[in-house]
């Protein structure tokens, strides 16, 4: 029987270091991102559903970005595997109202702002 991996090992992705590893791969369409990738760690067999938290690239305070996505994969994962999955989005919630700083407002400077 295989051994199940530990919950650890997939929480390393979710430290600052390793999400700004993440972040710092630059795209051709975005450049560098600033802020800190958002993420969520679950337990759980084949077919449990992830939600994958997302945010603004640049600016963690931007609220219109707040959403994520629901990721299952029906076989995965199995005994002795860590699924790890990656979610994306190209612009804010449609017809956001929770106010806050604006995409206009986003100085790129420390992630948060």
């Amino acid at each position: 029987m295989a051994r199940r991996p530990s919950p650890e090992k997939a929480a390393s992705w979710n430290t600052p270091r390793c999400g700004m590893c993440l972040a710092a791969i630059p795209c051709a369409s975005v450049g560098e991102a600033k802020a800190i990738v958002p993420s969520a760690m679950k337990v759980g067999g084949p077919g449990t559903p992830i939600d994958i938290p997302l945010g603004h690239i640049n600016a963690a305070y931007v609220r219109s970005h707040f959403d994520a996505m629901e990721v299952r994969l029906p076989d995965a994962p199995r005994a002795g595997e860590i699924m790890f999955a990656l979610a994306m989005s190209r612009g804010p919630r449609i017809h956001d109202r929770m106010g806050g700083l604006t995409t206009a407002e986003v100085k790129g400077e420390d992630g948060l702002r």
